[in-house]
């Protein structure tokens, strides 16, 4: 059951408004699709596994950090948060584009409900999306099924748009990964599982969006699928889950701050993360994303050349060094039976 809680998490971080919208996916692979798409899910599943078994190792986001940057750590943090504010930004600007009438207070409205769930930690986050991944899931396949195409061509800019695209989704839902690793007991299982229904969702609606040539639409699968009711709600689902997961690090570092400041600090990171989503949703997809993608693509080349390479060069050094340390220097300690074999006899000088 922690596998399946584990995958739903990881979906609802990656399903947000642009996905669901087919805004951010219509962005990063364009008219040909499939093999790209193949390749930024194997990407992710990979990255995922990988970030996930980390946190099983050292006890979550926090020992991650510590263990490969150590002294850094606090650095690492810092950029991490400032990555944070992306996706918040851009689950805002989707409530306020799905909602024109009622901008900006769906998007207020939407920051309420989520900070009720994250009120209860991971265990809020874990509640969330296991109510509305599945949701999600069900009218992706619904809508989209009519659609369905296994042939696309793979354009020449689809390879390093993919990868750019994993990297995106790894950077943004790194701390909870790592979170959520500290309870899974099978990691690899649920990247799997969450890799292949990012997949089957994405095949969907990227064949739906080619099939009626809806690509330059603000919000092309909905121009797929018709003006529909359902549609609000799916996309308000998705943004929720994926607002959850960008604001559980920024949060989780503001409540380390003792005293009123506490107040203080979640009041700034709120109206910092309403103040970027004035770009609108476009405006975020377009230009924020892919420079958090190559972001996350260089820290997570880093964290496995650190993790394959340079540990195992350190576990190596460090238990040769001490026992060099310990060889003929230990102090023991001497006890009261010891004494009697003291040799008492005095010493006579020679002639």
């Amino acid at each position: 059951m922690d596998t399946l809680r584990a995958a739903f998490v990881l979906i609802g971080t990656s399903i947000g408004a642009g996905f669901i919208s087919g805004a951010e996916l219509v962005r990063f692979f364009g008219g040909g699709y499939l093999a790209a798409l193949f390749f930024s899910c194997a990407c992710f599943f990979a990255a995922n596994a990988f970030f996930l078994k980390l946190g099983q190792k050292y006890g979550g986001y926090e020992g991650v950090l510590r263990a490969l940057f150590g002294r850094g750590a606090a650095v690492a943090e810092a950029l991490f948060l400032c990555v944070a504010f992306v996706p918040c930004a851009g689950m805002l600007a989707g409530l306020d584009a799905l909602f024109p009438a009622a901008a900006p207070l769906a998007s207020l409205a939407g920051l309420a409900l989520v900070l009720l769930f994250l009120a209860r930690g991971t265990r809020g986050l874990a509640l969330l999306n296991s109510c509305l991944v599945p949701l999600l899931l069900l009218f992706v396949v619904w809508y989209g099924r009519g659609s369905f195409a296994l042939s696309a061509p793979l354009t020449g800019k689809g390879a390093l748009d993919a990868l750019l695209y994993a990297g995106m989704n790894v950077a943004f839902s790194l701390p909870v990964l790592c979170e959520t690793g500290k309870s899974v007991r099978h990691p690899v299982w649920a990247a799997g599982w969450a890799a292949l229904a990012i997949f089957a969702c994405a095949v969907l609606i990227l064949s739906a969006v080619s099939r009626a040539g809806t690509a330059g639409a603000p919000m092309p699968f909905l121009a797929a699928v018709g003006q529909n009711r359902l549609f609000g709600a799916a996309v308000a689902c998705a943004v929720l889950t994926s607002l959850a997961s960008a604001l559980y690090p920024l949060l989780a570092a503001c409540r380390r701050v003792r005293g009123r400041k506490k107040y203080a600090a979640e009041a700034a990171v709120l109206l910092a993360a309403f103040a970027l989503s004035r770009l609108g949703l476009s405006g975020v997809v377009r230009v924020l994303y892919p420079a958090v993608g190559a972001f996350g693509v260089f820290f997570s080349a880093f964290c496995v050349f650190y993790e394959r390479f340079l540990q195992k060069h350190h576990k190596k050094v460090h238990p040769c060094r001490q026992d060099a340390e310990d060889k003929g220097r230990a102090h023991h300690k001497v006890e009261l039976k010891h004494l009697p074999a003291v040799h008492d006899e005095v010493s006579e000088p020679r002639p």
